[in-house]
């Protein structure tokens, strides 16, 4: 039995459970010890005497704090005050903060301050605000982890929300406490199907939300550093599993992803709304090389009768057809399209051993990147056959050299249409003897052909000879060279080459 004048720990504890629900919100605050690296320094704002007032912190929240009144203090509420708040070691500043409440008890005297404010980054809202915003997909949230500030086993984890030039949304939750504008943070985030990251980020502000009925911090951070690497990592998620319209989208905002094609989706056209894309994206696509004879051109004028004896090939990303090509077979007795302008020579191969590959083009805002050859693949591998090797396209005279390099060569053949100004040459190639580097540039074999060859020879489509396997072997030696050289092609710049192909 206790004797008069004692109190059990229940009753000692009410003395210093003061009510502050004004400061934090819904977030029940962390009681913060002696030995813990948490230190406060309190100011009047506008006073003659500009020194910081050293305060022990009684407990902490991202939205608020509560510090034992000092000695000699002259602190009221309703006043504007400066606070300093270093938490690990590391200090936040505090400005236009207001003391929402003052209690006193007879064991304590407690000051209550809403961090309603910070000091850095003021002036830069509005530009933040401007810059877009992309929103990781519910199916495929990054998520990250960094170091707690306080203790050796002490850590955080968060789900990134968005992603911007300047910085990441994290959610987390409330049980994170020591978390305060204008803190750094290291993160090893981890971007589902791309990589993973360490990235240092300051938080600019901390909010409250509710998500499925449960209530999270929501943290707005900022980059303090980002290299080659970083960028890189970031924009190849975001073009996968973010909302970004476009790959210029992203350049615009500095990311260039490592492989674009890993977030469009390659099929058959399949609708009619798919062959209104089609026609779209090839007047989209001349229009902007400046290739159409006639300024009146609509849509419905880039479809011709082939279209309808063609397999239409298209690459989709999100919802919109950013490439198109289409292949047509024809029989022994079926002229190619090209026999409507020219007469082919008596050695070409026969109609029924080429694939005609015409009105091959891309969107201008996905160009300088490896859509175009991802799509040379999904050509390649969805109709390659031993017995149909031969492909035969037109192209702008431009682009030849490009094609020679790859395993085409020129037929002599080239012609003009009402619809083009300018003529197109007509060029042949034959797929198995590219794959297999017989008639391909060493680095361009590697850019195109030596993807879909390891599949066509994995899959016994086709059959290299003993010399063809040393011929291969050496070739891939040049793989680093030739992945440099892509990088180069696409970064962005002038372009030098049109993405658009008339037949």
């Amino acid at each position: 039995m206790m004797s008069r004048g004692q109190e059990g720990p229940t009753a000692q504890r009410a003395k210093y459970d003061l009510d502050f629900k004004e400061i934090h919100d819904l977030i029940y605050p962390a009681d913060v010890r002696p030995n813990d690296r948490v230190l406060a320094r309190l100011r009047k704002r506008g006073h003659a005497n500009p020194e910081y007032i050293p305060c022990r912190v009684w407990k902490l929240s991202p939205l608020g704090i509560e510090l034992v009144y000092p000695q000699g203090g002259d602190f009221n509420k309703g006043e504007p005050i400066d606070v300093e708040v270093t938490v690990g070691g590391e200090r936040s500043y505090f400005e236009g903060l207001i003391v929402d409440l003052v209690q006193e008890n007879e064991a304590i005297k407690l000051i209550g301050i809403r961090l309603s404010k910070r000091s850095v980054h003021i002036d830069q809202e509005e530009d933040r605000r401007r810059s877009p915003r992309w929103l990781c997909s519910e199916d495929f949230f990054p998520s990250a982890v960094s170091p707690g500030k306080l203790g050796m086993n002490d850590s955080m984890r968060f789900q990134i929300r968005d992603i911007s030039k300047e910085g990441l949304q994290l959610t987390c939750s409330l049980r994170n406490k020591f978390l305060l504008p204008g803190m750094s943070l290291t993160l090893a985030a981890t971007f589902p199907e791309v990589g993973e990251l360490v990235l240092r980020v300051k938080i600019m502000r901390i909010d409250i939300t509710s998500d499925a009925g449960k209530d999270q911090l929501v943290i707005g951070t900022e980059f303090v550093h980002l290299n080659k690497r970083d960028r890189a990592i970031l924009a190849q998620y975001l073009i996968q599993f973010s909302n970004a319209e476009s790959l210029q989208e992203l350049r615009a905002n500095g990311f260039e992803p490592h492989a674009l094609s890993r977030g469009v989706d390659f099929y058959f056209l399949k609708s009619e709304d798919d062959y209104r894309q089609v026609l779209e994206l090839r007047l989209l696509a001349h229009q902007s090389e400046g290739t159409i004879q006639n300024s009146n051109v609509v849509p419905a004028d880039m479809g011709d009768i082939n279209d309808a004896r063609a397999r239409i090939l298209i690459g989709k990303y999100r919802d919109r057809i950013v490439v198109t090509g289409r292949v047509r077979f024809n029989d022994l007795t079926t002229p190619l399209e090209h026999e409507a302008y020219v007469d082919l020579p008596k050695d070409f191969p026969r109609r029924d051993q080429i694939q005609e590959v015409s009105r091959l083009c891309t969107h201008p805002e996905f160009r300088k990147s490896d859509l175009l050859v991802s799509f040379f693949h999904f050509i390649c591998s969805s109709s390659l056959h031993e017995d149909r090797p031969w492909y035969l396209m037109g192209s702008w005279d431009r682009m030849v050299p490009f094609y020679r390099k790859i395993g085409f060569r020129e037929t002599g053949l080239s012609h003009g249409e009402d619809l083009w100004n300018q003529n197109q040459t007509i060029l042949l190639g034959n797929a198995i003897d590219a794959m297999l580097g017989r008639t391909t540039h060493p680095l361009y074999w590697n850019l195109i052909w030596r993807q879909v060859s390891e599949y066509a020879i994995k899959n016994r489509i086709v059959i290299p000879t003993k010399m063809d396997k040393v011929r291969l072997a050496a070739l891939r030696v040049l793989v680093p060279i030739a992945m440099l050289v892509f990088w180069y092609r696409r970064k962005p710049r002038k372009a030098k080459h049109s993405s658009a192909h008339p037949s």
